[in-house]
Protein backbone atom coordinates (compact mmCIF):
# COMPACT_ATOMS: atom_id res chain seq x y z
CA UNK A 1 0.00 0.00 0.00
CA UNK A 2 1.34 3.41 -0.92
CA UNK A 3 2.34 5.80 1.82
CA UNK A 4 -0.09 8.24 0.22
CA UNK A 5 -3.06 6.46 1.85
CA UNK A 6 -5.14 9.02 3.70
CA UNK A 7 -6.77 6.49 6.01
CA UNK A 8 -5.71 3.19 7.55
CA UNK A 9 -8.09 0.75 9.22
CA UNK A 10 -6.65 -1.33 12.07
CA UNK A 11 -8.40 -4.49 13.27
CA UNK A 12 -7.11 -6.61 16.14
CA UNK A 13 -8.08 -10.23 15.55
CA UNK A 14 -8.05 -12.95 18.20
CA UNK A 15 -11.45 -14.65 17.88
CA UNK A 16 -11.17 -15.22 14.14
CA UNK A 17 -13.78 -16.64 11.78
CA UNK A 18 -16.57 -15.95 11.10
CA UNK A 19 -16.20 -12.52 12.75
CA UNK A 20 -13.04 -11.28 11.05
CA UNK A 21 -14.25 -12.55 7.66
CA UNK A 22 -17.57 -10.71 7.94
CA UNK A 23 -15.81 -7.55 9.11
CA UNK A 24 -13.43 -7.61 6.15
CA UNK A 25 -16.19 -8.38 3.65
CA UNK A 26 -17.96 -5.22 4.86
CA UNK A 27 -14.83 -3.16 4.17
CA UNK A 28 -13.76 -4.57 0.81
CA UNK A 29 -15.62 -2.31 -1.62
CA UNK A 30 -15.36 0.90 0.36
CA UNK A 31 -11.66 0.37 1.06
CA UNK A 32 -11.09 0.15 -2.70
CA UNK A 33 -13.16 3.27 -3.37
CA UNK A 34 -11.42 5.27 -0.63
CA UNK A 35 -7.93 3.85 -1.36
CA UNK A 36 -7.79 2.83 2.28
CA UNK A 37 -5.12 0.67 3.83
CA UNK A 38 -6.64 -2.19 5.89
CA UNK A 39 -4.41 -3.82 8.50
CA UNK A 40 -5.34 -6.96 10.44
CA UNK A 41 -3.10 -7.71 13.39
CA UNK A 42 -3.67 -11.46 13.70
CA UNK A 43 -2.85 -13.06 17.04
CA UNK A 44 -2.35 -16.82 16.84
CA UNK A 45 -0.81 -19.42 14.60
CA UNK A 46 1.02 -18.79 11.35
CA UNK A 47 -1.74 -20.73 9.59
CA UNK A 48 -4.38 -18.36 10.97
CA UNK A 49 -2.57 -15.29 9.65
CA UNK A 50 -1.90 -17.01 6.31
CA UNK A 51 -5.58 -17.88 5.91
CA UNK A 52 -6.59 -14.22 6.25
CA UNK A 53 -3.85 -13.12 3.84
CA UNK A 54 -4.88 -15.76 1.31
CA UNK A 55 -8.61 -15.07 1.46
CA UNK A 56 -8.24 -11.27 1.55
CA UNK A 57 -5.15 -10.44 -0.55
CA UNK A 58 -5.91 -6.71 -0.38
CA UNK A 59 -5.46 -6.77 3.41
CA UNK A 60 -2.12 -6.22 5.08
CA UNK A 61 -1.71 -8.91 7.74
CA UNK A 62 0.64 -8.47 10.69
CA UNK A 63 1.20 -11.77 12.51
CA UNK A 64 1.73 -11.88 16.27
CA UNK A 65 2.44 -15.42 17.42
CA UNK A 66 2.33 -14.86 21.18
CA UNK A 67 -0.85 -14.05 23.08
CA UNK A 68 -1.16 -10.26 23.35
CA UNK A 69 -3.87 -7.92 24.53
CA UNK A 70 -6.27 -6.23 22.13
CA UNK A 71 -4.76 -2.77 22.89
CA UNK A 72 -1.27 -4.13 22.20
CA UNK A 73 -2.41 -5.62 18.90
CA UNK A 74 -3.94 -2.31 17.91
CA UNK A 75 -0.72 -0.52 18.88
CA UNK A 76 1.23 -2.72 16.47
CA UNK A 77 -1.23 -1.78 13.73
CA UNK A 78 -0.96 1.92 14.52
CA UNK A 79 2.85 1.70 14.42
CA UNK A 80 2.69 0.19 10.92
CA UNK A 81 -0.14 2.35 9.55
CA UNK A 82 0.59 4.73 6.68
CA UNK A 83 -2.61 6.80 6.74
CA UNK A 84 -2.98 10.25 8.23
CA UNK A 85 -6.13 8.92 9.88
CA UNK A 86 -6.25 5.61 11.78
CA UNK A 87 -9.72 4.08 12.10
CA UNK A 88 -10.40 1.28 14.57
CA UNK A 89 -13.20 -1.25 14.24
CA UNK A 90 -13.75 -4.40 16.33
CA UNK A 91 -13.61 -7.72 14.54
CA UNK A 92 -17.03 -8.41 16.12
CA UNK A 93 -18.50 -5.56 14.05
CA UNK A 94 -19.27 -4.93 10.40
CA UNK A 95 -19.02 -1.49 8.83
CA UNK A 96 -21.90 0.34 7.20
CA UNK A 97 -21.31 0.68 3.42
CA UNK A 98 -20.25 4.33 3.77
CA UNK A 99 -18.33 3.99 7.05
CA UNK A 100 -14.96 4.99 5.65
CA UNK A 101 -16.41 7.88 3.68
CA UNK A 102 -18.22 9.18 6.76
CA UNK A 103 -15.10 8.76 8.88
CA UNK A 104 -12.96 10.75 6.48
CA UNK A 105 -15.65 13.40 6.09
CA UNK A 106 -15.95 13.84 9.86
CA UNK A 107 -12.22 14.51 10.10
CA UNK A 108 -12.31 16.94 7.19
CA UNK A 109 -15.34 18.90 8.42
CA UNK A 110 -13.82 20.17 11.63
CA UNK A 111 -10.70 20.50 13.72
CA UNK A 112 -11.20 17.13 15.40
CA UNK A 113 -8.39 14.75 16.30
CA UNK A 114 -10.79 12.00 17.42
CA UNK A 115 -14.15 11.09 15.88
CA UNK A 116 -16.44 8.15 16.56
CA UNK A 117 -19.91 6.87 15.91
CA UNK A 118 -22.68 4.63 17.23
CA UNK A 119 -22.75 0.85 17.43
CA UNK A 120 -25.99 -0.54 16.00
CA UNK A 121 -27.47 -3.98 16.68
CA UNK A 122 -27.76 -6.52 13.84
CA UNK A 123 -31.33 -7.49 14.81
CA UNK A 124 -30.23 -10.66 16.59
CA UNK A 125 -32.48 -13.69 16.77
CA UNK A 126 -31.29 -14.78 20.25
CA UNK A 127 -31.81 -12.95 23.54
CA UNK A 128 -28.28 -13.67 24.73
CA UNK A 129 -26.92 -11.59 21.85
CA UNK A 130 -29.16 -8.68 22.80
CA UNK A 131 -27.77 -8.98 26.34
CA UNK A 132 -24.22 -8.67 25.01
CA UNK A 133 -25.21 -5.66 22.92
CA UNK A 134 -26.98 -3.79 25.71
CA UNK A 135 -24.24 -4.47 28.25
CA UNK A 136 -21.23 -3.77 26.04
CA UNK A 137 -22.47 -0.89 23.92
CA UNK A 138 -25.11 0.93 25.96
CA UNK A 139 -22.98 4.11 25.88
CA UNK A 140 -23.01 4.00 22.10
CA UNK A 141 -26.63 3.17 21.26
CA UNK A 142 -28.22 4.97 18.32
CA UNK A 143 -29.49 7.52 17.56
CA UNK A 144 -26.64 9.99 18.07
CA UNK A 145 -26.55 13.75 17.96
CA UNK A 146 -23.75 15.29 15.95
CA UNK A 147 -21.33 17.34 18.02
CA UNK A 148 -18.76 17.44 20.78
CA UNK A 149 -18.59 14.58 23.25
CA UNK A 150 -16.36 13.03 25.87
CA UNK A 151 -17.43 9.41 25.39
CA UNK A 152 -16.40 7.48 22.28
CA UNK A 153 -15.84 3.73 22.18
CA UNK A 154 -12.96 1.87 20.57
CA UNK A 155 -15.31 -0.37 18.56
CA UNK A 156 -15.93 2.53 16.16
CA UNK A 157 -13.42 5.37 16.32
CA UNK A 158 -10.82 7.18 14.23
CA UNK A 159 -7.82 9.24 15.31
CA UNK A 160 -5.31 11.50 13.66
CA UNK A 161 -2.29 9.20 13.51
CA UNK A 162 0.14 11.92 14.60
CA UNK A 163 -1.93 12.26 17.79
CA UNK A 164 -1.72 8.54 18.54
CA UNK A 165 2.02 8.55 18.01
CA UNK A 166 2.39 11.33 20.58
CA UNK A 167 0.74 9.04 23.13
CA UNK A 168 2.27 5.79 21.88
CA UNK A 169 3.34 4.76 25.37
CA UNK A 170 -0.33 4.57 26.42
CA UNK A 171 -1.61 2.50 23.50
CA UNK A 172 -0.69 -0.87 24.99
CA UNK A 173 -1.36 0.05 28.61
CA UNK A 174 -5.04 -0.96 28.70
CA UNK A 175 -8.35 -0.31 27.03
CA UNK A 176 -8.23 3.12 25.49
CA UNK A 177 -11.53 4.26 27.02
CA UNK A 178 -9.98 3.81 30.48
CA UNK A 179 -6.38 4.82 29.82
CA UNK A 180 -5.80 6.86 26.67
CA UNK A 181 -9.04 8.83 26.39
CA UNK A 182 -9.00 10.45 29.86
CA UNK A 183 -5.44 11.67 29.21
CA UNK A 184 -6.40 13.05 25.80
CA UNK A 185 -9.36 14.93 27.29
CA UNK A 186 -7.23 16.32 30.12
CA UNK A 187 -4.80 17.58 27.49
CA UNK A 188 -7.61 19.38 25.65
CA UNK A 189 -8.01 17.04 22.67
CA UNK A 190 -11.42 17.50 21.01
CA UNK A 191 -13.69 14.47 20.60
CA UNK A 192 -16.49 14.58 18.03
CA UNK A 193 -19.59 12.38 17.71
CA UNK A 194 -20.24 11.58 14.04
CA UNK A 195 -23.82 10.33 13.85
CA UNK A 196 -23.48 8.85 10.35
CA UNK A 197 -20.29 6.91 11.12
CA UNK A 198 -22.02 3.59 11.83
CA UNK A 199 -20.90 0.05 12.59
CA UNK A 200 -23.09 -2.96 13.36
CA UNK A 201 -22.33 -5.35 16.18
CA UNK A 202 -22.59 -9.05 15.27
CA UNK A 203 -23.48 -12.17 17.27
CA UNK A 204 -23.68 -14.97 18.17
CA UNK A 205 -21.99 -15.51 21.52
CA UNK A 206 -22.27 -18.41 23.94
CA UNK A 207 -23.67 -17.05 27.21
CA UNK A 208 -21.11 -18.81 29.43
CA UNK A 209 -18.29 -17.52 27.23
CA UNK A 210 -19.66 -14.01 27.47
CA UNK A 211 -19.90 -14.13 31.28
CA UNK A 212 -16.23 -15.06 31.48
CA UNK A 213 -15.29 -12.33 29.01
CA UNK A 214 -17.36 -9.79 30.94
CA UNK A 215 -15.52 -10.66 34.17
CA UNK A 216 -12.06 -10.38 32.59
CA UNK A 217 -12.90 -7.15 30.79
CA UNK A 218 -14.34 -5.55 33.96
CA UNK A 219 -11.30 -6.53 36.01
CA UNK A 220 -8.91 -5.22 33.35
CA UNK A 221 -10.87 -1.98 32.96
CA UNK A 222 -11.00 -1.30 36.71
CA UNK A 223 -7.36 -2.20 37.19
CA UNK A 224 -6.32 0.29 34.50
CA UNK A 225 -8.29 3.26 35.84
CA UNK A 226 -5.90 4.21 38.62
CA UNK A 227 -8.58 5.49 41.01
CA UNK A 228 -7.47 6.92 44.38
CA UNK A 229 -7.96 4.66 47.44
CA UNK A 230 -10.91 6.73 48.67
CA UNK A 231 -12.92 6.08 45.48
CA UNK A 232 -11.99 2.40 45.52
CA UNK A 233 -13.27 2.18 49.11
CA UNK A 234 -16.58 3.75 48.07
CA UNK A 235 -16.91 1.19 45.27
CA UNK A 236 -16.25 -1.70 47.67
CA UNK A 237 -18.83 -0.44 50.17
CA UNK A 238 -21.43 0.18 47.48
CA UNK A 239 -20.82 -3.07 45.58
CA UNK A 240 -23.87 -4.95 47.01
CA UNK A 241 -26.26 -2.45 45.42
CA UNK A 242 -24.24 -1.62 42.30
CA UNK A 243 -25.87 -4.25 40.06
CA UNK A 244 -29.25 -2.58 40.68
CA UNK A 245 -27.81 0.88 40.06
CA UNK A 246 -26.17 -0.31 36.84
CA UNK A 247 -29.43 -1.87 35.72
CA UNK A 248 -31.29 1.39 36.39
CA UNK A 249 -28.72 3.38 34.40
CA UNK A 250 -28.82 0.89 31.56
CA UNK A 251 -32.62 0.90 31.45
CA UNK A 252 -32.67 4.70 31.44
CA UNK A 253 -30.26 4.87 28.51
CA UNK A 254 -32.28 2.39 26.49
CA UNK A 255 -35.51 4.22 27.30
CA UNK A 256 -34.13 7.67 26.51
CA UNK A 257 -32.79 6.44 23.18
CA UNK A 258 -35.95 4.43 22.42
CA UNK A 259 -33.52 1.75 21.29
CA UNK A 260 -35.23 -1.66 21.10
CA UNK A 261 -36.98 -1.33 24.43
CA UNK A 262 -38.93 -4.51 23.69
CA UNK A 263 -35.75 -6.58 23.38
CA UNK A 264 -34.34 -4.98 26.51
CA UNK A 265 -37.38 -6.02 28.56
CA UNK A 266 -37.18 -9.60 27.31
CA UNK A 267 -33.45 -9.65 28.11
CA UNK A 268 -33.80 -8.71 31.80
CA UNK A 269 -33.52 -12.27 33.24
CA UNK A 270 -30.16 -12.69 31.52
CA UNK A 271 -29.01 -9.14 32.19
CA UNK A 272 -29.03 -9.53 35.97
CA UNK A 273 -26.31 -12.24 36.21
CA UNK A 274 -24.21 -10.32 33.70
CA UNK A 275 -24.36 -7.17 35.83
CA UNK A 276 -23.44 -9.15 38.95
CA UNK A 277 -20.37 -10.52 37.13
CA UNK A 278 -19.63 -6.99 35.87
CA UNK A 279 -19.47 -5.67 39.45
CA UNK A 280 -17.49 -8.67 40.67
CA UNK A 281 -14.87 -8.15 37.98
CA UNK A 282 -14.49 -4.45 38.78
CA UNK A 283 -14.34 -5.19 42.51
CA UNK A 284 -11.45 -7.62 42.05
CA UNK A 285 -9.76 -5.18 39.67
CA UNK A 286 -9.87 -2.36 42.21
CA UNK A 287 -8.74 -4.53 45.10
CA UNK A 288 -6.14 -6.76 43.42
CA UNK A 289 -5.32 -4.98 40.18
CA UNK A 290 -5.83 -6.25 36.64
CA UNK A 291 -3.51 -9.24 36.87
CA UNK A 292 -3.43 -10.95 33.47
CA UNK A 293 -7.12 -10.24 32.83
CA UNK A 294 -6.46 -8.19 29.70
CA UNK A 295 -4.69 -11.10 28.08
CA UNK A 296 -7.87 -13.17 28.47
CA UNK A 297 -10.13 -10.63 26.78
CA UNK A 298 -10.91 -11.49 23.15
Amino acid sequence: MSRASNISVVIASIVGAPFIDECLHSLAQQASICSAEVIVVACGTTEYAARIAGKFPWVRVIHRAGRETVPDLRRHGVDEANGEIVAIIEEHCVAAPDWLQQTMQAHEDGDFAVVGGPVVACNYSRLRDWVVYFCEYNNYLPPWQEGGTHDLGSANIAYARNLLMKYNDLLGAGYWEAGLHPVLMTDGVRFHAAAQMVVYHRGPFNFGYYLRQRYWFSRAFAGARGLPPSRKAIYVLASPILPLLLFARLALRVWNKHCRVDKFIWSIPLLIPVLVVYVAGELVGYLAGPGDALLKVE
